[in-house]
């Protein structure tokens, strides 16, 4: 599997560089990263509509390269399921390097092991898995006990078979912390 990014490929097919779209439409640098390397839960209502006025601009059909190429009826249907598939076929193999015992040390959550223990570090664990590192940040930090949703809905898309233990241990360490 090879499927760009939805809004990726409709950038491109508008002849619009990362930078020049990020420029003309107003958008910081890490926004065009985040939503290009898939990090975002969702496209935001005003990332939608400025890729779709510069599709009207340039004359590309949108919908029409949605519907041919992603089977979707929208750019987030489009966006979520490219996620998906994505990580369904990059995390697998990435995450098997990691299986309990999960452990961590007094500076150092067993999350955070388990991040650098496959990914090497937080920025390619969040890419990895397409989700928000602010989200994983707090988890990570023990500044939240609860597994992130976002987390969660992506260790079970990949069918991690050792979700629950690596969050009973996050919790173990938190909990540990807190004597």
């Amino acid at each position: 599997m090879d499927v760009k990014n939805p809004y990726v490929r409709l950038r491109e097919l508008c002849g619009t560089s990362q930078k020049g779209f990020a420029t003309k439409h107003g958008f910081g640098k890490m926004t065009m990263v985040y939503l290009e390397s898939g990090m975002y839960t969702r496209v935001s209502d005003r990332q939608s509509i400025a890729l779709g006025r510069e599709c009207n601009e340039k004359g590309v059909d949108a919908h029409e390269v949605l519907r041919e190429e992603y089977g979707a009826t929208s750019l987030n249907e489009a966006y979520l399921a490219w996620r998906s598939e994505d990580r369904k076929v990059r995390a697998p193999s990435v995450l098997a390097k990691a299986s309990p015992p999960f452990s961590g040390s007094d500076d150092v959550s067993p999350v955070a092991q388990f991040v650098k223990d496959t990914a090497g570090s937080l920025q390619g664990f969040c890419k990895l898995l397409k989700i928000p590192s602010i989200t994983m940040t707090r988890y990570i930090r023990g500044e939240t006990s609860t597994v992130p949703d976002a987390l969660w809905s992506a260790l079970e898309d990949v069918k991690y078979p050792h979700a629950v233990a690596l969050a009973d241990a996050q919790l173990g360490w938190l909990e540990g912390r807190a004597l």
